[in-house]
C-alpha cells in the first residue's frame, strides 16, 4: 500500500469513528449539583419516576399536569433549607400529532412554551429537570445534605396545586432574599414527607448525601 493509500484509509477510519457528517462528540451531561452566582443549582434525573404507560397517559388529548417539588434537607432530616416547585402541562394535539408543553417555575412564573414532535423527544425532556435553584450555597456550611424530590402525575389535590402555583409565582413570599419563610417551608416539608393520597400517582426520589465540597463550580 502506498503512503497516499494509507493516508486515505486512515482518513476514512477517522470519519467512521467520528460518526455521520463528522458530528461533534456529545457534550457531557450537566453536573448533578453546581453553583451559579453563589446559588446552589441541581439537576434531577426523573426517568425512573415515570410509569411505563406514560406515553398512553400523555397522548389522550387532554391536558396532563406533572408537578415536581425538590427540597434541600439536612441528611438527618428536619425542615427544608430550600424548596423548588415546577409544573409542566402537557397537551397532545391530535390534529398536528405533536405535544404542546408549558413549563411554569420561579424563572418563568407565567410559563414558557415548547413543542415536541415525538414522544421520545418529550420523554427525554421530562427525564431531566435542570436549573433547580435551591438557595445560596453558603447555607450548606460543613453539613451533609440530600435533595428530596416528589413527582406527581395529575395531582389529585387541586388545592395544593393552586398553592404550588402561588409559590412558583412568588417563591420568596414571607421571606428575605428570595427564600421562602420557615412556615412555608415547614408546610411543604410535612406535605413532601407524608403518604400519598388515595388514587394519587406519586413518585419520590432521594439523592445520596453530599457536602459543599462536592458541589461543582461552573
Amino acid at each position: 500500500m502506498t503512503p497516499a493509500h494509507a493516508a486515505g484509509s486512515l482518513a476514512a477510519l477517522l470519519l467512521v469513528a467520528a460518526g455521520p457528517a463528522g458530528r461533534d462528540p456529545p457534550r457531557p451531561p450537566p453536573p448533578v449539583l453546581a453553583t451559579a452566582d453563589g446559588r446552589l443549582v441541581a439537576t434531577v434525573e426523573l426517568g425512573s419516576a415515570f410509569p411505563s404507560d406514560l406515553q398512553k397517559r400523555l397522548s389522550n388529548g387532554l391536558t396532563n399536569v406533572i408537578a415536581i417539588y425538590v427540597a434541600l434537607v439536612a441528611e438527618r432530616g428536619g425542615t427544608p433549607a430550600a424548596l423548588y416547585g415546577r409544573e409542566i402541562d402537557v397537551l397532545y394535539d391530535v390534529w398536528e400529532e405533536r405535544y404542546d408543553v408549558k413549563v411554569k417555575d420561579p424563572a418563568s412564573p407565567a410559563g414558557r412554551s415548547q413543542v415536541f414532535a415525538s414522544f421520545e423527544a418529550l420523554r427525554a425532556f421530562l427525564a431531566r429537570a435542570g436549573g433547580v435553584e435551591l438557595g445560596p450555597v453558603e447555607q450548606l456550611g460543613a453539613g451533609r445534605w440530600v435533595t428530596q424530590t416528589r413527582l406527581e402525575l395529575n395531582p389529585v389535590s387541586h388545592e395544593l396545586l393552586e398553592r404550588t402555583r402561588e409559590f412558583i409565582a412568588n417563591p420568596g413570599a414571607g421571606g428575605r432574599g428570595g427564600t421562602p419563610s420557615r412556615s412555608v417551608l415547614g408546610a411543604f416539608a410535612s406535605y413532601l414527607l407524608r403518604s400519598a393520597d388515595a388514587g394519587a400517582d406519586v413518585h419520590e426520589l432521594r439523592s445520596r448525601p453530599f457536602t459543599a465540597r462536592e458541589v461543582a463550580a461552573r
